[in-house]
């Protein structure tokens, strides 16, 4: 349809990242998934309501893939969800270096190129909205190359907002906490996440679910959200609220 808002969402493959498309979808968005693993998102893009959908095989780093993306949108492209990322636990002492550029290549590169092509594409104003992490506002051993990349997306978020503004284009972030996704699971399995501890220190004593976070993308992405901008929003069930361990 000629005046059917596009979004585009990158890690649209599976997590937080299908279930923000997901929402949109629902609402008549056409939604454009990039992700690296296109099997995955060619199977992920057939769950989604509506049509004019489309999957693309690309890197959230590459501005010539993140712009082929946004092209397809075919000028009503009105929101760019900055999603893709990964994490790589592990102690700082050794951290190898080349984890921590892919670090801040995916999460902080990522979204940096995500705003650039996307708002280039938006002449008449849209939303951008970037993942950032509880790990980018609080310390977490272990973490400390993923929390750095997460408070780097902050810091751009703040940025780009208040540069953009004039021109029609906010620009806003959340910070999920422990939310149950194939990572968060995996980690589980593998013990680098206290199920219990990290229970301890949520005071509604369970994990957030993806279509949770999904709420929040799709509201601060549209015009439901239309007088805020340069934020970061938690959503952690209480955790940054309390002050206790």
């Amino acid at each position: 349809m000629a005046d059917q808002p596009a979004v585009v969402v990158t890690g649209a493959g599976q997590g937080i990242g299908a279930a923000i498309a997901a929402r949109y979808a629902r609402d008549g968005y056409a939604v454009i998934g990039l992700d690296l693993d296109i099997d995955r998102l060619d199977r992920t893009v057939t769950t989604w309501e509506g049509s004019g959908h489309h999957a693309v095989q690309g890197d959230a780093a590459s501005p010539d893939d993140v712009g082929r993306a946004c092209d397809l949108a075919d000028g009503r492209l009105a929101t760019f969800i900055a999603n893709a990322g990964f994490a790589k636990a592990g102690p700082s002492t050794d951290y190898a270096l080349a984890d921590w550029d892919a670090m801040l290549r995916v999460h902080l590169t990522g979204a940096m190129v995500g705003a650039q092509q996307a708002s280039a594409r938006m002449p008449d104003g849209g939303a951008l909205v970037m993942m950032s992490s509880l790990n980018g506002l609080f310390g977490f051993p272990g973490r400390t190359a993923y929390g750095a990349a997460k408070a780097g997306v902050a810091g751009l978020v703040r940025g780009l907002a208040t540069e953009w503004a004039p021109r029609g284009i906010r620009v806003n972030a959340i910070a999920p906490g422990s939310v149950v996704t194939e990572l968060s699971k995996d980690f589980l399995r593998r013990g680098v996440i206290n199920e219990q501890e990290f229970l301890d220190r949520i005071p509604m004593n369970r994990f957030g679910e993806p279509s949770e976070v999904a709420e929040l993308a799709f509201f601060l992405g549209t015009p439901l959200a239309s007088y805020i901008t340069g934020v970061v929003v938690p959503i952690d069930g209480g955790w940054s609220a309390q002050g206790i361990a």
